[in-house]
């Protein structure tokens, strides 16, 4: 089951239970974007991101960690500008810094700073029980970025969110995702035979995520 929102998950997650949902996956705009995509000045992908506030970051992990059921994870996604302040109020929580290697540089300062191939993940944990399933992983993920083949502009490839669905949930799980973007999220959720809700306040990525998650119903329908 996938339920899409087109709405703000500041304002969604505060009516639901507490103790409720099993994995969390948090993937806020955390910086100002701006895109590099050229092709179209009119598309979509030609338009920046601006950045979430710290407090509102804040105020959804708070709310993401009051809606998990004990012993259960939560994923926050961000960069290295901002673990600082993003550790202080969650730092009894987290379990790891995952790094994920994208495969490629990213522009940026070309002489002052050396080239930045990787994002951070933050794996966190509410209770003292939770335990990953299946074989211990490296806290060092190489999973290729999206190319040009995307539709939204920070996309995160669905062999990531796989990745962290099938080591840190069961079939028949149910899955939050408060920034849904491009919708690869529900993908692997839904190809995993996992439940999933998720929030997108733009609403023409929620088009697209509408629009993805039938085609990949249908493929699945198709397959079984």
């Amino acid at each position: 089951m996938e339920t899409i929102l087109n709405s703000d998950c500041t304002e969604g997650l505060i009516d639901m239970d507490d103790n409720s949902v099993d994995l969390c996956l948090i993937d806020p705009p955390y910086f100002d974007y701006k895109s590099g995509h050229r092709k179209d000045k009119d598309s979509k992908l030609s338009k920046g991101i601006v950045q979430q506030s710290r407090e509102d970051q804040i105020r959804v992990i708070r709310e993401c960690i009051r809606i998990l059921k004990p012993d259960r994870a939560f994923f926050v996604f961000t960069n290295w500008e901002n673990i600082y302040w993003m550790q202080e109020p969650f730092q009894s929580f987290f379990q790891n810094m995952i790094i994920w290697d994208k495969g490629n540089w990213t522009a940026g300062n070309l002489s002052g700073s050396f080239g930045n191939q990787y994002e951070v993940i933050l794996l966190g944990a509410k209770g003292k029980g939770w335990k990953y399933s299946g074989k211990r992983l490296s806290d060092i993920w190489a999973i290729p970025r999206m190319g040009t083949n995307r539709v939204h502009t920070t996309e995160k490839p669905v062999a990531l969110y796989s990745e962290i669905i099938e080591n840190c949930t069961q079939p028949g799980a149910f899955i939050v995702d408060p920034y849904l973007g491009s919708g690869a999220s529900v993908e692997a959720a839904m190809r995993l035979g996992r439940h999933i809700m998720g929030y997108e306040i733009d609403k023409e990525y929620y088009d697209v995520i509408v629009n993805r998650v039938a085609n990949v119903r249908k493929e699945l329908s198709n397959a079984s």
